[in-house]
């Protein structure tokens, strides 16, 4: 028997090591569990300890491997030592993101490159640093987490609250041009790099402060399947794009919204 079976998993990913930041909570933590359940070995990061070792621990009782790495992405000395526990990483999932609702017109610089600093250039830094060995063993996968807002900046009169996020806005879409150019520069080699857009997946630590009854309905009708997303319908996506089968597919930007962005 082998150790995939032995613990329950498949083996789509077996010997394939996988980063994931933001690993240990909301969407990147269904990231990391269907990771880990296809055979991959995971290192998860983020800030906080407490949430990646609850989930790094749940996983290896299950019999998988689970390496858990508190640091921050925005930072070189955090980019060290994430780049000394992780080593050599097949799959890089550039999950963590962050988001800031300020009117444009006052919105300070400060607060604007702290949200550039995680959704764009931690995701630059994390390729450069760990893509040149993906070329060398020819075979590697990239995925950044991108949003709808990556496509769309939002209809104003759509929300219950004030929606004003310029800054997360532009560096989503911003993340899309970086998976683009990087597909091309990457082309050949054995490694893709593609972009995930999530909908709307209310139900999630990011965003369960925002949701109402009302909003839900909401968004629902506005919404082709007539209804917002479960972190499952995500899951199948990740796989899809870091899986062997999608070797011919690079540059791309698949949107998980059941429609919503198509009227």
């Amino acid at each position: 028997m082998t150790d995939a079976e032995h613990s329950g998993a498949s083996s789509l990913l077996l010997g394939r090591r996988a980063l994931v930041t933001g690993g240990g909570t909301g969407i990147g933590r269904a990231f990391t569990e269907a990771l880990s359940e296809h055979g991959a070995e995971l290192v998860i990061c983020g800030r906080r300890a407490a949430p990646l070792e609850a989930v790094a621990a749940e996983l290896r009782s299950r019999g998988r491997v689970v390496t858990s790495v508190p640091c921050d992405v925005t930072s070189e000395e955090g980019l060290k030592s994430l780049m000394t526990a992780a080593g050599e990483i097949d799959i890089l999932v550039n999950n963590a993101g962050y988001g800031l609702q300020a009117p444009w017109t006052e919105v300070t610089l400060s607060d604007w490159r702290q949200v550039m600093a995680v959704n764009i250039e931690a995701p630059l830094r994390l390729s450069q640093i760990f893509v040149p060995a993906m070329i060398e063993r020819h075979w590697g996968r990239v995925v950044n987490i991108s949003s709808v807002y990556g496509m769309v900046v939002g209809n104003p009169y759509f929300y219950d609250f004030d929606w004003d996020a310029a800054s997360y806005v532009t560096s989503k879409h911003a993340l899309i041009g970086l998976s683009k150019y990087l597909a091309v520069r990457t082309g050949g080699t054995g490694v893709t790099v593609n972009t995930l857009s999530p909908g709307m997946f209310p139900y999630t630590e990011a965003n369960i402060d925002f949701v109402t009854p009302e909003g839900i309905e909401r968004t629902s009708s506005f919404t082709p399947m007539k209804r917002v997303g479960d972190v499952k319908d995500l899951r199948s996506a990740l796989l899809f794009l870091v899986s062997p089968e999608s070797s011919f597919v690079t540059g791309q930007n698949v949107v998980v919204d059941g429609g919503w962005t198509i009227w």
